[in-house]
């Protein structure tokens, strides 16, 4: 019988994350996808205020990058979410692979953002801030570090156990 995911806290803590992040996805980030027709008025409206608060260049100015990272959340975070809900609540033997690929591309994109958001001189001390899109982007990069460092120690740990090796992860821990 499979470990509750209520025993599982990293897994459980992951399983919040992607539940929170499918929402956001379908309702923010992905809808300039969206035909005018089909786009409910109230997720313009979210993200008009999201803008004025926040004053993320990302959703009215992108520079030329950020397209691409909008088509990789739309052709691989989407789809992995999907799949890693159910996976993480019957624990998959998959997950520490899919979830590496996935922390380590969410890793290197946040960063990128990051670092963009931070050369952007009119944002205001507190939309620079933890408050603000500093605790957005660094949230969700500190994630994504715990995550892919996470997954990485499990795949040692099972790539040891099958070889009969001292896992790496065992070593520096």
């Amino acid at each position: 019988m499979a470990t509750s995911i209520f025993q599982r806290k990293k897994d459980l803590v992951y399983l919040v994350f992607f539940l929170t992040h499918l929402p956001v996805m379908l309702a923010f980030d992905l809808t300039s996808y969206y035909p005018a027709s089909i786009k409910p008025v109230w997720m313009t409206d979210m993200k008009t205020w999201y803008i004025e608060t926040h004053g993320d260049r990302f959703f009215y100015n992108p520079p030329s990058f950020f397209p691409l990272f909008l088509l990789l959340e739309l052709t691989f975070h989407l789809p992995l979410t999907l799949w890693a809900i159910p996976a993480l609540i019957t624990n998959s033997p998959r997950l520490p692979l899919a979830l590496l690929v996935f922390a380590l591309e969410t890793s290197i994109t946040t960063l990128t953002c990051f670092a963009e958001m931070l050369s952007w001189e009119e944002l205001t001390p507190e939309q620079r801030g933890v408050q603000g899109l500093g605790g957005m982007y660094g949230g969700y990069l500190a994630l994504g570090v715990f995550m892919a460092v996470d997954c990485y120690a499990r795949l040692d740990q099972q790539i040891a156990r099958a070889h009969r090796l001292e896992p790496i992860s065992k070593k520096a821990l």
